[in-house]
């Protein structure tokens, strides 16, 4: 079982390093030309015993004259602001399209995780409800924007966590304690939307939404280990962050049908699990001693084996 239990988080572990992210297209306004303007001198020549129409003539090719360099200073301006058109263009979009998704969450209570909530928000901003076309993943993209501001709001928590101990080296706790705290932390941010929250994470593990389900649980675990203290560089950096996500995703599962006062039950399963990690932990770094200090025939042996099972990434 626990070989099982290992491999399945080793597999895991591997979607979680080969993410592709998630690509946006940008849009911007381009400037039409300026229309080329041409005066026949030749009237000119043919009415210059005509005074009057002559000062008109005249009158007309400076006012044509001028509007066609006035024409072509806006074209020229157009074309060296192209480029910061399309930066304007782009940023702009993205700050509308957030304040829209933070304003649907409100409406998540009576709408679900739904293209609905994202009308609803974007109608309560004054925009129209056609807005809705900013987000083509429709209610995916509302669950993505609440998974991405929880962990940035996870990771300020613990940055001013780290900057405590630093000034006060008493604060400090065991790694095992650290990490629960924050696990506990995140999933907490979730209760406010408990009873509709397997929907969200129905949408979340979507086909389609994979490589974006990957980064935000990779983000997360990252920066739990991080403000832990893990500068690792080795096989031991692959293994913590794929265990962890495995213990947040199982705690996550089972936070859903708790029915425990404050989710007693929830905090006790995830402990549980990050005693079993640490005892992972320890077995995988045992393994890594003995590939170092191993000859190399008995070495490449073992690393054949653990690549038939699917456990050594190190080597990959």
């Amino acid at each position: 079982m626990k070989m099982v239990s290992i491999r399945c988080c080793s597999s895991l572990l591997t979607r979680i390093i080969t993410t592709s992210r998630f690509a946006g297209c940008t849009c911007g306004v381009r400037t039409s030309s300026a229309p080329l303007w041409t005066v026949n001198h030749s009237d000119e020549s043919k009415n210059t015993h005509n005074k009057p129409q002559y000062e008109e003539s005249k009158q007309q090719r400076q006012y044509e004259e001028g509007t066609d360099k006035k024409q072509s200073d806006d074209s020229d301006s157009g074309s060296t602001s192209e480029g910061d058109t399309y930066t304007d263009t782009e940023e702009g979009e993205h700050e509308v399209r957030q304040q829209i998704l933070d304003a649907a969450l409100p409406f998540v209570h009576s709408y679900g995780w739904t293209q609905e909530s994202i009308i609803q928000g974007a109608e309560s901003l004054g925009y129209s409800g056609m807005a809705h076309g900013l987000f083509p993943g429709g209610g995916v993209d509302l669950v993505n924007y609440f998974y991405k501001e929880c962990n940035k709001k996870l990771e300020h928590s613990l940055t001013q966590k780290t900057n405590e101990i630093i000034d006060n080296p008493q604060l400090k706790k065991g790694t095992t304690a650290f990490i629960s705290e924050a696990v506990e932390e995140r999933l907490r941010m979730n209760t406010e939307y408990i009873t509709s929250w397997h929907k969200a994470l129905a949408l979340h593990a979507s086909p389609l939404n994979t490589p974006q389900a990957l980064d935000n649980i990779g983000s997360l675990v990252d920066a739990i280990w991080y403000h832990a203290g893990d500068r690792s560089h080795d096989f031991n950096w692959y293994t913590k962050r794929g265990l962890l996500a495995a213990v947040y995703k199982s705690s996550e599962l089972c936070m859903l049908q708790d029915k425990s006062d404050d989710f007693q039950d929830t905090w006790d399963f995830m402990n549980r699990r990050l005693s079993d990690v640490h005892k992972v932990g320890k077995c995988f770094r045992e393994v890594d001693g003995v590939l170092q200090n191993a000859s190399g025939v008995v070495k490449a042996g073992i690393i054949t084996g653990m690549n038939i099972i699917g456990l050594n990434n190190k080597t990959r």
